[in-house]
């Protein structure tokens, strides 16, 4: 998520259903874990991903997301 977010920032995250695009979630990724990560679509059920490195391609953005692998919204970093 380079530029916004860099190695060793600290985020914290609220337990949320209401995500809208933009906003930046955590979730559980299959195979890479945790992963952090903005919103670019979301219809209440399901949602599109994308990171803000925009040179960055990865299968992640290319998978359609549902609602309950969202582990928090990010709502600070420091």
């Amino acid at each position: 998520m380079l530029p916004t977010f860099k190695p060793n920032n600290y985020v914290v995250c609220l337990k949320s259903k209401r995500v809208k695009a933009n906003d930046v979630v955590v979730l559980e990724e299959e195979n890479l874990g945790k992963i952090l990560k903005r919103v670019t679509f979301f219809d209440g059920v399901s949602l599109n991903l994308e990171g803000d490195n925009k040179s960055y391609e990865s299968e992640v953005y290319k998978k359609t997301y549902n609602v309950k692998d969202i582990l928090g919204k990010v709502i600070f970093k420091f």
